[in-house]
């Protein structure tokens, strides 16, 4: 089920915290152990699952992980020990359809159904195929990678999100869109770094070194 995260990564929505920011905000609660049950009472089984706090800025990795979601079945998800009560959920259907449910307070309720009824299909869902040869030779672990075309208001999903990758590393990455995209990495201690108006049909290898994201040499350089 993973390439469906690659495919409909290049959805053009309004920034996750812009959507926030219009949203009444839900104030923290207690720090406890929080969890959520989703049920699914659509027409199609739900192949991967994002629960994200309503102030973050992209969805974070896939809850469902390799599992599907089958129709009329629930499953209870477990966020970790935390305050935020306000959350964001994004349900991806079989069909390649996709669901929000935004400023969720669960801190209140703890069940959460989604049915399908405003589900979209993103317009860059079934877009061109492309494969990165990604290497990360920074002295940090990627955590999260996005790529997201350029005028798109939303980096989409993250294309690692069944795992990390090591320092030396080099993983093909596929996803679906443009070729002039914006690609952004975040690194295993959180910190972030973008680059912008990248032509990855140009290039085979995509080299996440220390200054890439302002080097002039090509980019898939050894």
């Amino acid at each position: 089920m993973r390439g469906f995260a690659a495919w409909l990564g290049m959805v053009l929505l309004l920034p996750m915290a812009a959507l926030c920011q219009t949203q009444a905000h839900i104030p923290p609660g207690p720090l406890v152990d929080r969890s959520v049950v989703v049920t699914d009472h659509g027409k199609h089984a739900i192949v991967e699952l994002y629960i994200s706090p309503q102030t973050a800025d992209a969805w974070g990795s896939d809850q469902l992980g390799d599992a599907v979601l089958d129709i009329g079945v629930q499953r209870v998800f477990t966020l970790g020990r935390t305050s935020n009560c306000g959350f964001d959920l994004l349900a991806v259907y079989d069909d390649l359809s996709r669901e929000e449910q935004r400023g969720v307070n669960l801190c209140r309720t703890h069940a959460i159904s989604f049915d399908g009824i405003n589900a979209t299909v993103p317009p860059d869902a079934l877009g061109p195929a492309h494969t990165v040869t990604v290497i990360d030779k920074t002295a940090m672990p990627i955590q999260q990678m996005f790529i997201s075309p350029q005028d798109a208001a939303q980096w989409g999903d993250d294309l690692l999100s069944t795992a990390a990758m090591s320092v030396n590393e080099q993983r093909a990455i596929a996803y679906h869109g443009p070729c002039t995209v914006d690609v952004r990495v975040v690194f295993a201690n959180r910190a972030a770094e973008e680059r912008r108006k990248l032509d990855l049909c140009a290039m085979s290898t995509l080299r996440i070194a220390p200054g890439w994201t302002t080097m002039d040499i090509p980019l898939g350089t050894p």
